[in-house]
């Protein structure tokens, strides 16, 4: 009887566990469709890169409002007493981004693409501020009555929302949002999939889908 050479045993051996791994690969195959999982991570990708969109800024007011008793004006810088004044400072700390509450994010699994709707314009995200009264100045017959510091404390308030407004942070907000938006770009197609954009009605909503395949939202 003629026996195989040691080379042949070896390949007979190789390719006999090859089959066996194989069948066995194929047996316990995982049945999930691999696309609706790909959407969804990268669903959660995208989601994550949109947070970043965030500008913060410092700001300082130094605020002064002074007051007269109405019936005495001609006195109150005779006679001591009617007048009152107060010298404040705002610090405050402001974010500006986009709210992702309108934000809609869509994955069809059909056409492989990924649709993002954001909204257009930044906002105010967070307004952390601190005031520190450098001089409460209030005369024997007029004082500064509770609603009256809250309505100046209000105003102060304001008055940072307005230099936010003209300080530039919702200019860089924009520019970091294109930057984004293309970087997601980059991201979705890297994938293989196409990527659409367009312009989110804010309806304090967060719709995160994948179409045809898993559905989350938040």
């Amino acid at each position: 009887m003629n026996k195989l050479p040691l080379i042949g045993r070896i390949a007979l051996t190789l390719g006999a566990c090859l089959l066996v791994f194989f069948i066995t690969r194929e047996v316990y195959r995982d049945d999930t469709p691999e696309p609706a999982t790909n959407s969804t991570v990268l669903l959660e990708q995208v989601r994550k890169v949109m947070k970043l969109v965030t500008v913060e800024g410092d700001f300082n007011e130094l605020y002064s409002r002074e007051d007269n008793w109405n019936y005495a004006r001609w006195l109150a810088d005779m006679v001591p007493g009617f007048k009152k004044r107060v010298l404040l400072r705002v610090k405050a700390r402001v974010s500006v981004g986009y709210d992702l509450s309108g934000m809609t994010l869509t994955a069809d699994e059909r056409t492989r693409t990924v649709h993002l709707d954001l909204l257009d314009k930044p906002v105010i995200l967070s307004l952390e501020h601190d005031i520190d009264y450098y001089d409460l100045d209030e005369g024997v017959f007029n004082h500064f009555a509770p609603h009256e510091l809250s309505a100046i404390e209000a105003d102060a308030k304001r008055r940072i929302r307005d230099q936010v407004e003209e300080g530039g942070l919702f200019a860089k907000a924009g520019e970091q949002r294109a930057e984004l938006v293309a970087l997601v770009r980059a991201l979705v197609e890297g994938k293989g999939w196409t990527f659409e954009e367009g312009t989110a009605v804010q309806d304090g909503r967060t719709r995160l889908k994948a179409e045809g395949g898993v559905l989350q939202g938040s």
